[in-house]
């Protein structure tokens, strides 16, 4: 899959809260970003990232960061994400990603 995208920059959305994801991501997107990582050390990040990619999905690039997991790029997948971010090499998690 190939997305292009506006800027060369992803909006980074570090301790975001469920409470505060729509509006947040709102005042990105309207600022022109339309590639957005949600990182999974973010506080119910679940609900965070499946609000944003059902109300952005379609005009946003929506992923997580800080997966460190082939579960969690599994739980991401079925949630519509198109971007996942490691900290590290993890073998099993890149295959799993590709």
């Amino acid at each position: 899959m190939q997305w292009q995208t506006n800027l060369p920059l992803i909006a980074i959305l570090r301790g975001i809260t469920p409470d505060d994801a729509l509006a947040h991501v709102g005042a990105v997107v309207d600022a022109g970003f339309d590639a957005i990582e949600i990182p999974l050390n973010s506080p119910q990040w679940e609900k965070s990232i499946s609000f944003v990619v059902k109300a952005y999905g379609g005009r946003a690039l929506i992923g997580a960061g800080t997966v460190l997991k082939p579960e969690q790029v599994d739980q991401l997948a079925g949630m519509g994400c198109k971007l996942i971010v490691t900290p590290n090499i993890q073998p099993e998690v890149i295959r799993r990603a590709v």
